[in-house]
């Protein structure tokens, strides 16, 4: 499913969806705009936001990949963090929650809110790091995917540890199969 069809969904349940990123505000720009994403991406430059909700990787300087689902009042009602890039929960899941939490993500809307100026957002964690370009981010999910491959002939071997690894890792190939996918996705809107 595209991010446009997916984060739609979301909305249509009452969902607000917001992305957060370390990245400065220029990056974030370019990555909306190169992925057609639907919702804006905001910029957490020293990640504050993502230490406070405990999902900083002070050894990476980023915050691990995470979806959580606030009520009004900005209590967090629902959490995934990933253990890596591609490790995200089925749609079907980000759904469910967002229904679970129901009327429960009706409450008073309170005074939860981070600011950063237009200078601190500029001085970000990641100043150095390119963005991907989308032309080579298909390549880059083939990679990873291709490695899992490997990575599952030497498992074959070890017996009942190395079928329980098996699992883990096909279980990650499923994830990396629907971020390209969706990158796909996003190429041929593109291109329309």
């Amino acid at each position: 499913m595209s991010y446009a069809r997916k984060y739609g969904e979301f909305e249509r349940r009452g969902a607000r969806v917001v992305g957060i990123s370390v990245d400065p505000p220029d990056h974030n720009a370019a990555m909306v705009d190169k992925l057609l994403l639907p919702f804006p991406l905001l910029s957490d430059p020293q990640g504050a936001l993502s230490r406070a909700y405990g999902v900083w990787d002070e050894e990476g300087r980023i915050a691990v990949p995470a979806i959580f689902l606030l009520d009004r009042s900005g209590i967090v009602r629902w959490l995934y963090a990933g253990r890596d890039f591609a490790d995200r929960p089925e749609d079907d899941a980000l759904l469910r929650a967002i229904d679970e939490i129901g009327e429960a993500g009706q409450s008073q809307p309170g005074p939860t809110e981070t600011r950063v100026t237009a200078e601190e957002a500029e001085d970000s964690v990641r100043q150095e790091r390119a963005a991907i370009s989308l032309d080579h981010l298909r390549p880059y999910y083939r990679g990873v995917y291709y490695a899992t491959v490997a990575l599952k002939q030497r498992l074959a071997g070890l017996g009942a540890e190395g079928r329980d690894a098996i699992r883990q890792v096909s279980e990650y190939q499923r994830m990396v199969r629907e971020q390209s996918e969706a990158i796909q996705q996003t190429i041929d809107m593109r291109r329309e």
